[in-house]
C-alpha cells in the first residue's frame, strides 16, 4: 500500500527514480512506511511545482537576468516558441479587450517582478537545500560503506575468534584425554605394589616383635633356689646364734659354778665370801643379757653379711641388664607405632589420592561425552552489510524536490534501522541469542517498539533470570551433596578398611601383649617410666625457662647495642 501511494505521487511531479532501488528499500517493511510517511508530508504541491509550472519557469531559471519594461519582447518570443501566444489568442476575443493604461502595465510588471523574486529566492533556497541533500547522500553513503566494512571485519574476527576456540578447545579436550588414559593406568598399577609394599612392612615388624620376645625371654628373673638358699641361711644363721647363746651359757654356769666351790673351800662361812659370791652371780645376769646380742652381731657378720652381699651385687648386675633390655624393647614399641601410624597415614592419602583421581576421570568423562552444540544460525550475509541508501545522480527535476527540514531527517535517520546490515538487531538481542533466550516477535519487532510490549519482554527476562538462579542454586545444592555424600562413604570405608587391618594384624599376628613374669618388676618399671617421664617434663620446663632468660638477655643486649651503637 505504502509503495502504491509512493509511485503515485512520484508520478504525479514526474519524478524519476530507479524501479530496482525503490524496491530495495521496500525490502524493509519499517523504511518503506518511514519513506511514504516522508513523501507524502513533503511531496506536495506547496513544496512542488507541476509539469507546467516547471515548463513555464524553466526559460526564467535559465535566464537569471531581472526582468524590466524593456524586456516584453524577448519575454514575448520565448512564450511565441513555446506555443503559448496562439493558444491565448485563441482562447480570448481581443476585438472585446480594453486596452491597458501604462500604469496598469506597470503594476503588472512590478507584480512580475515580484514574482520573479519570489521564484529567484525559491530557487535559491531549493538549491542550498539540494546542495545539501546531496552533502547528506554522500555522507550517508559513505558512512554506510564504512559500517558495512567494519561489520565485514567485525563477523570475519568473530569467526577467527570462534575457529581459535574450537582449536583450544580440541586441544585441550585431547590432553584431557591423555591426562585421563594416564591416570588410569596409574590408578591400576600401584594398588598391588602398595599391598607388596605393606605385606613387607607387616613382616618386618613381625621379625622385630619376634626378636622382642627373644629378648624378653632371655631376662633373668630371680632364681627361686637363690631365695630358698637365703631362707636356708638365715636359718641356719639363727640355729648359730641360739646354739652360741647356749654353750655361752653354759660355759659361763660352769665357771660360776667352779669359782663358787673354790671360794667355799677357801672360806667356809666367812661374811666376805658371801659378798663376793653375790657380786659375782650379779655379774653373771648382767652378761646373760649382753649374750644374744653379741651372738646374733658375731654371726650376723661373720656368715650372713657376706653372703647378703655376694648375692645382691649378682642380681644388682641382672636388674641392670634387664632395664637395659626393658628400655630397649620400649624404644622399640614406640618405634613400630610411629611406622604403623606412619603407614596408615600414607595409605590413607594414597586412597584419597586414587578417589579424587577416580573422581575427576569420571568427571572429565562426563564433560567430553557432552556434544557440543552447533553454533547459532547468523541472520543476514555479508553481501546484505552495505546500507540501503545509496547515493544516485541528480537530475533536475530531483533539484526541485523540497526535501524534509532537517530535524525531521535526523530524527528518521536515528529511527532507521539496517535490513540486513547486522548479523543481531541490537546487543541485547546478540546476548539474548548468546544465552539461547528466544523472544516471541523478535525478527518483526522495530526499535520504536511501544512501552507495554517492551515491559512484557523485560518481566519474560526477568522470569527467566529467576528460573536459572532456581536451577543453578538446585544444581550447586546437588553438588555439594554429592560431593559431602561421597567423601562420607570414602572416609567411612577408610575408617572400615584401617579397623580391619589392624582387626586382622591382631588377629593373625602369634603375639599379644608380652607381661613380665614378676608383677612387682613390672609395676616398678611403670614407676620408673613414670619418674623418668616427670623428670623429663621438668627438664623441658627448665630448658625452656632458660630459654626464655637467654632471649630476654639478647632483647636486652640487642636494645643496647641499638642504642649506644647507633650514636657512635
Amino acid at each position: 500500500m505504502a509503495y502504491d501511494e509512493l509511485v503515485k505521487i512520484l508520478r504525479k511531479y514526474d519524478i524519476a527514480l530507479d524501479p530496482h532501488a525503490l524496491a530495495s528499500v521496500f525490502d524493509d517493511d519499517e523504511q518503506g512506511i518511514l519513506l511514504a510517511e516522508w513523501a507524502k508530508s513533503h511531496l506536495t504541491a506547496d513544496t512542488l511545482l507541476t509539469k507546467d509550472e516547471l515548463n513555464s519557469y524553466a526559460p526564467l531559471i535559465e535566464n537569471t537576468v531581472r526582468p524590466s519594461l524593456t524586456d516584453t519582447k524577448p519575454r514575448y518570443l520565448v512564450i511565441e516558441r513555446n506555443g503559448k501566444a496562439d493558444e491565448l489568442a485563441a482562447s480570448e476575443n481581443l476585438s472585446t479587450t480594453q486596452a491597458l493604461t501604462d500604469q496598469e502595465l506597470k503594476d503588472a510588471i512590478d507584480e512580475l517582478n515580484r514574482s520573479t523574486e519570489a521564484i529567484n529566492k525559491q530557487t535559491g533556497t531549493l538549491r542550498q537545500q539540494q546542495d545539501a541533500l546531496s552533502r547528506l547522500l554522500t555522507n550517508t553513503g559513505k558512512s554506510g560503506d564504512a559500517r558495512s566494512d567494519l561489520e565485514t571485519k567485525r563477523l570475519y574476527k568473530w569467526d577467527t575468534d570462534r575457529k581459535a576456540l574450537n582449536t583450544a578447545v580440541e586441544l585441550l579436550s585431547q590432553s584431557i584425554d591423555y591426562h585421563i588414559s594416564e591416570l588410569e593406568q596409574q590408578t591400576k598399577g600401584p594398588g598391588g605394589d602398595v599391598g607388596k609394599l605393606l605385606d613387607e612392612i607387616f613382616r618386618s615388624d613381625n621379625k622385630l616383635l619376634t626378636s622382642l620376645q627373644k629378648l624378653g625371654w632371655e631376662l633373668d628373673a630371680e632364681d627361686p633356689e637363690e631365695t630358698e638358699s637365703v631362707g636356708k641361711l638365715r636359718e641356719i644363721c639363727a640355729r648359730l646364734i641360739k646354739y652360741t647363746v647356749e654353750c655361752i651359757r653354759t660355759k659361763l654356769d660352769r665357771l660360776y659354778l667352779e669359782t663358787l666351790e673354790s671360794y667355799v673351800e677357801q672360806s667356809a662361812g666367812s661374811h666376805a665370801a658371801k659378798d663376793e659370791v653375790h657380786a659375782l652371780q650379779d655379774e653373771l645376769e648382767s652378761l646373760y643379757s649382753e649374750i644374744l646380742p653379741v651372738a646374733q652381731m658375731s654371726v650376723e657378720q661373720q656368715w650372713l653379711e657376706p653372703s647378703l652381699r655376694t648375692l645382691s651385687a649378682k642380681n644388682g648386675h641382672t636388674l641392670g641388664r634387664s632395664a637395659e633390655a626393658l628400655k630397649y624393647m620400649l624404644d622399640c614399641l614406640d618405634y613400630l607405632l610411629d611406622r604403623t601410624s606412619r603407614t596408615y597415614d600414607c595409605v590413607s592419602t594414597f586412597k584419597a589420592h586414587t578417589n579424587a583421581g577416580n573422581a575427576l576421570m569420571a568427571t572429565a568423562k562426563a564433560e567430553l561425552s557432552v556434544a557440543i552444540a552447533p553454533p547459532a544460525k547468523r541472520r543476514g550475509t555479508v553481501n546484505s552489510l552495505s546500507s540501503p541508501v545509496r547515493r544516485r545522480p541528480l537530475s533536475m527535476t530531483d533539484a526541485t524536490m523540497t526535501p524534509a527540514p532537517r530535524g525531521g531527517t535526523s530524527t528518521t535517520q536515528s529511527r532507521r534501522r539496517s535490513s540486513g546490515g547486522a548479523l543481531y538487531d541490537s546487543p541485547l538481542h546478540h546476548l539474548l541469542d548468546e544465552l539461547a533466550i528466544n523472544i516471541s516477535g523478535d525478527d518483526d519487532s522495530t526499535s520504536s517498539m511501544t512501552a507495554g510490549t517492551t515491559r512484557e519482554q523485560a518481566f519474560y527476562i526477568s522470569s527467566i533470570l529467576a528460573e536459572r538462579n532456581r536451577k543453578a542454586s538446585e544444581v550447586r545444592h546437588n553438588v555439594q551433596s554429592a560431593f559431602e555424600g561421597t567423601a562420607i562413604s570414602y572416609l567411612t570405608d577408610a575408617r572400615t578398611a584401617l579397623q580391619l587391618v589392624r582387626d586382622s594384624v591382631l588377629a593373625e599376628s602369634p603375639y599379644t601383649e608380652v607381661h613380665l613374669v614378676d608383677p612387682g618388676i613390672e609395676a616398678s618399671i611403670g614407676v620408673l617410666a613414670q619418674e623418668v617421664h616427670t623428670v623429663t617434663s621438668r627438664l623441658e620446663g627448665v630448658e625452656r625457662e632458660t630459654a626464655v632468660l637467654a632471649r630476654g638477655r639478647n632483647l636486652k643486649k640487642e636494645e643496647i647495642i641499638s642504642r649506644w651503637g647507633g650514636r657512635g
